[in-house]
């Protein structure tokens, strides 16, 4: 991780976590490996993805760092490390869920047990010791919020604006989120509700018409929630274009919300962006393939893309076994004289005679048909036997076998092929 003498921070960095809805329990990713990409600001290192990563189940961004599971377990960090927040404790042990703050680190174990790392002024990386198994969490400026399992929501760190305090009357939850010191969460029943700043541009507003919804998102100052027919929702600040949701935006399945831009997953896949774009945060590569997690950092922004496996070919021929039509032995041509869906080379391999040994079987050719009448019979006995010996210019089709001359082996071939040529 890079450390850098302290800078001036930007204000109002957003959070941008997100937990799966449904049902609480015990957090285990169901997203297959994939390879974690990154595109956007680089002033830190954030968005040099580590060589050795390997394939990743989910990942988050803040600031200038980056966080990613791997799908053995194990917790990478990268980018800006000013307060240890890329330090990722020795003992940490396998885990189920991440998330990235401003300058702290939370993960969870998978034992449901909560550890955090990095900058501890306001105790955001001193978890509750009365905190449950966790499902999920979300790290804000200087706050953490907590799911449990049973689905009881816990928060703690700085509360200037009441961040690290749960409303009494916010009942089980299913997913969470956080922005700067903005916390949005989505509820059992699918209503989302925000609250933990000074609403000063009506972020905690939620729509009357929202209806319930399947995920959310927080930024510093405008809050973000996915519907259940896939439709993405945004209130609060605007200010470049933030909350301008593209036209033509398909259904989607997750958002997360950076400093000034907001980044979707639609269902089929397909990755989004739309906001500022300063520093290319919003410029999706050309290269992206189909995503299963995304996460919104300060200035850059990171996915996780689905791993393409490449369709087996066994004999290496550059066609897959699925529409090889002879997929263990090599024949890129697909040459199959008599059109039966088996390779001309597999026939042979099964049996099929190739005197010539030109990998056509003889059956394509009758190559005993030495007037080319399409059949073999006394004239094509003839001349064979006035041609015996070493093979002669005038009639080389008469060594058969293609040894070098005409003798008892091309006679025989020549008698077992007697009759009307089969093509």
């Amino acid at each position: 991780c890079t450390r850098r003498r302290r800078q001036t921070i930007h204000p109002g960095l957003v959070a941008a976590f997100l937990a799966g809805a449904g049902a609480i329990t015990p957090v285990q990713s169901t997203h297959a490996g994939g390879t974690a990409r990154c595109w956007g600001s680089n002033s830190y290192d954030q968005c040099f993805v580590p060589s050795d990563l390997g394939l990743c189940t989910a990942i988050s961004a803040k600031y200038s760092h980056t966080v990613a599971l791997r799908q053995d377990g194990t917790v990478r960090a990268w980018g800006l490390s000013e307060y240890g927040e890329c330090d990722v404790p020795n003992d940490l042990g396998a885990c189920t869920a991440i998330a990235a703050g401003y300058w702290h680190t939370v993960a969870i174990r998978q034992d449901g047990s909560l550890r955090a790392w990095g900058l501890n002024d306001y105790g955001q990386c001193y978890a509750p010791r009365d905190l449950g198994p966790c499902a999920a969490i979300a790290a804000g400026t200087r706050h953490t919020l907590a799911l449990q399992q049973d689905g009881i929501l816990r928060a703690w760190g700085r509360n200037d604006k009441g961040e690290g305090a749960v409303p009494s009357d916010v009942g089980l939850c299913s997913a969470i989120a956080t922005g700067d010191s903005l916390n949005a969460v989505l509820q059992r029943n699918g209503a989302v509700r925000a609250w933990g700043t000074d609403n000063s541009s009506g972020e905690c507003n939620v729509p009357k018409d929202l209806g319930a919804c399947i995920a959310v998102a927080a930024g510093n100052s405008w809050t973000v929630a996915i519907q259940q027919d896939g439709t993405v929702r945004l209130w609060g600040d605007d200010i470049y274009g933030k909350n301008y949701v593209p036209k033509d935006l398909g259904a989607c399945s997750a958002v997360s919300a950076g400093r000034h831009h907001t980044i979707a997953l639609q269902r089929d896949g397909i990755v989004r962006a739309w906001g500022s774009n300063s520093y290319g945060e919003c410029y999706i590569p050309d290269d992206l393939g189909p995503c299963t997690a995304i996460s919104a950092g300060g200035w850059h922004s990171v996915a996780i893309q689905v791993v393409s496996t490449p369709p087996l070919d066994t004999d290496g021929d550059g066609r897959p076994d699925t529409t090889d039509n002879c997929p263990t032995i090599a024949n890129p041509t697909q040459a199959d004289c008599n059109s039966n869906g088996v390779g001309d080379v597999c026939e042979i391999a099964a049996g099929a005679p190739d005197a010539n040994a030109d990998t056509i079987p003889d059956t394509c050719q009758c190559l005993a048909d030495l007037f080319v009448d399409h059949q073999v019979n006394g004239a094509d006995l003839g001349a064979l036997l006035a041609f015996w010996g070493p093979v002669n210019p005038a009639l080389p089709s008469a060594d058969i076998n293609r040894d070098g001359a005409v003798n008892g082996a091309d006679l025989g071939y020549l008698l077992n092929a007697w009759g009307p040529c089969p093509n």
